[in-house]
């Protein structure tokens, strides 16, 4: 299949979303991901696309699954588990990769595994999401023609938020300390007391925590 995405952990909250706006423009698709009922189900919705389930733990399924790609999107946490195998068969493959990883030690061993293997290779983009992807953009954008950057604090309000099964089990596997950037360095984040802040909008002024994700580990690469 010619230009396909194949998504693995397509019938997840979050690869149902991009399942549906991948269709919606048109692009052929290969469903994926370990459960092989799941994916029958959400191809009766894409009757076009394809279904090949595949197991982290199998790179022959794996390599099986992905061989008609062009890029893999990784769906499926929590990424400390899958991030590795399926960049391992994207460069046996020779395909792009793309997660949406929040996870700060799966997005720096991901650097840090597969930057030089990568290169002139692949693409590999992790943490292409709302946690680390949007806050990386922005800061991106908003500091390209600047000389120096002093320090970047994102602050993220959410009206509501309710966390999906796989959000859960990720947070039940990553025990890793949270890192900032400081001094053009990673460090451990240091306790620090709540403080006060005005998104400017219907949130209005609340209580915020440091909770540093991916964006973290993605913006140190390039910007800091």
């Amino acid at each position: 299949m010619e230009n396909s995405i194949a998504i693995y952990g397509a019938y997840g909250h979050t690869g149902k979303f991009i399942v549906a706006e991948l269709s919606r423009q048109g692009y052929k698709l290969i469903l994926s991901g370990r459960d092989e009922e799941k994916l029958q189900l959400l191809k009766e919705q894409y009757p076009e696309s394809i279904v090949k389930a595949a197991d982290i733990n199998d790179s022959k399924t794996l390599d099986n699954a992905f061989s008609e790609a062009t890029i893999i999107i990784n769906c499926a946490g929590p990424f400390l588990d899958t991030a590795e195998p399926i960049i391992q068969s994207a460069l046996r493959l020779g395909i792009h990769y793309i997660d949406l990883s929040a996870e700060q030690k799966a997005v720096l061993d991901v650097f840090e595994q597969f930057s030089e293997q990568a290169k002139d290779k692949i693409v590999i983009i992790p943490a292409a999401a709302f946690y680390g992807g949007l806050g990386d953009l922005l800061s991106t954008s908003l500091t390209q023609d600047w000389k120096e950057i002093d320090e970047i604090n994102i602050y993220i309000g959410l009206d509501s938020w309710h966390p999906t099964k796989g959000t859960r089990l990720t947070g039940d596997r990553n025990h890793y300390k949270r890192l900032t950037f400081k001094n053009k360095k990673l460090q451990e984040l240091e306790s620090n007391p709540p403080i006060q802040w005005d998104f400017k909008n219907s949130i209005g002024i609340k209580e915020v925590v440091t909770l540093p994700l991916s964006e973290i580990i993605t913006i140190s690469r390039h910007l800091m």
